[in-house]
């Protein structure tokens, strides 16, 4: 590997990675990642800040070896990750050896700090039925107002949008409270970083520096539950913020009660103030996500293309929602191939339901042409014979009903405007409820031979 081409290579695995990992968390981690060096069979990266190296390191630093494997045709993969500012050389070791050596006697508080994601915000947040009481409750604890309701405990599946809540409050808070201490941590961290503590005889500092936190956002708190010692320290810690009067936001992917092995009086304390609900979205609620994703950052996919994801998509999470529309920007992007139906049936079909095959427009086209003997040119055509002109009303209709295409779009395939196909739509369904023999049993005819087509 040549070092002038280190951008492009790792941009390489990059795209490679947004091919397969979907979880916006996973993208989180890996995009501000930069390229120092490639010589040889070692890619080094650089990390941000020391928490974003730690992470990759312990999870994703085998996949990334994959990755530089295949792509490069290397036997003996290698990554390595610096932090900003550093690099592995040889006229660096002895600086890298001393802030090693600076670190063994400065208590590093930033390494068990989760760095706020600055798209998670209250504007970049769709409320819905399914999540709006939540969203309150968490714009009232950024304001200030939720202190009767102290602690709050959001509770949900995995992807619906809890740490994207829990980050708004600090978000909003560093900007409207810049004096605050806001300390954002997650349940596997802060076990980690207490028994790191316990083994280097540094527990006073690590109790001063969340005792001097004025807004906790403790992500997962179920993981504190793994060992007696952790959850012995979180109840004194929660005791003393909670009695002076210090904002406590948690999350967990279950109610306090159901977390297993949990500690009756941390169950109790979680569950003193306010516990709120994030449900599944609606499909409604899908489709304004994915909108509202779409437009901040200034993407462009075809409403009926949203429609078929929001409506089919396997998962009710909105984390994995959004990765599939990730991932079809990025191949629309990469392979310079328009993005419709039936392209994301065929080439994502793992990600939705294993419904019957969702028929295409152009498929219904050619069982009506078949029934009546004609061809599509002649739908396309001015004509206004009977002949054609009720064909042509039920092939749209069909259309419409089955699949998700857009008045635009049907018009676009007969060459007919908006006003048209709507028309045509209206004039099938005024003939159904009149329970016209001709229109009800030829529509069921045709239906059938759909189903047939579908199977």
């Amino acid at each position: 590997m040549a070092n002038n081409n280190k951008a492009a290579s790792w941009q390489h695995i990059f795209n490679e990675i947004k091919e397969k990992i979907t979880d916006e968390e996973i993208l989180k981690w890996i995009k501000d990642l930069k390229t120092v060096s490639i010589e040889a069979n070692t890619i080094t990266l650089e990390a941000p800040n020391k928490y974003i190296k730690m992470w990759v390191e312990d999870h994703y630093i085998d996949y990334l070896k994959e990755l530089l494997k295949n792509a490069f045709h290397i036997i003996d993969a290698n990554i390595k990750i610096t932090l900003k500012g550093n690099t592995e050389s040889e006229k660096d070791k002895s600086a890298c050896l001393a802030e090693e050596k600076e670190d063994k006697h400065n208590y590093n508080n930033d390494y068990y700090s989760v760095p706020l994601n600055k798209q998670y915000t209250f504007e970049t947040f769709v409320a819905g039925k399914s999540n709006r009481f939540a969203y309150a409750a968490c714009m009232n604890a950024a304001k200030g107002f939720e202190r009767l309701n102290n602690p709050i405990y959001i509770h949900g599946d995995v992807g619906l949008g809890k740490t994207h809540l829990m980050h708004a409050v600090g978000n909003y808070m560093r900007i409207n409270f810049p004096k605050k201490n806001v300390l954002c941590v997650t349940g596997e961290l802060y076990l980690r970083e207490f028994l790191n503590s316990l083994k280097s005889n540094r527990l006073n500092e690590f109790n001063n520096k969340y005792e001097n936190t004025d807004v906790l956002l403790f992500d997962d708190v179920q993981f504190i539950s793994r060992g007696e010692a952790t959850m012995e320290e979180f109840f004194f810690l929660f005791s003393k913020l909670y009695s002076n009067d210090k904002q406590i936001i948690l999350t967990s992917n279950s109610l306090p009660d159901d977390i297993i092995d949990l500690d009756r009086r941390l169950s109790s304390r979680f569950q003193s103030g306010l516990i709120v609900e994030i449900g599944t979205p609606s499909v409604d609620e899908k489709i304004a996500i994915i909108e509202n994703y779409l437009k901040i950052n200034k993407y462009y996919i075809k409403d009926e293309v949203i429609k078929f994801v929001a409506e089919n998509i396997k998962s009710d999470s909105t984390r994995d929602l959004l990765g599939v529309i990730n991932t079809i920007v990025v191949k629309g992007q990469l392979y310079n191939v328009e993005i419709t139906v039936d392209y994301i049936q065929s080439e994502l079909k793992n990600f939705f339901l294993q419904r019957d095959r969702v028929i295409s427009p152009n498929e219904i086209i050619q069982i009506v042409c078949d029934y009546y003997n004609i061809k599509l040119v002649d739908m396309q055509s001015k004509s206004r014979s009977v002949n054609i002109v009720i064909p042509r009303n039920m092939a749209i209709y069909l259309i419409y009903k089955n699949t998700p295409s857009s008045l635009a779009s049907i018009g676009a395939i007969f060459k007919r405007d908006h006003s048209t196909i709507k028309n045509s739509i209206n004039k099938i369904d005024k003939e159904i409820a009149a329970n016209n023999d001709y229109t009800v049993n030829t529509l069921k005819e045709l239906s059938n031979r759909m189903k047939v087509f579908q199977r």
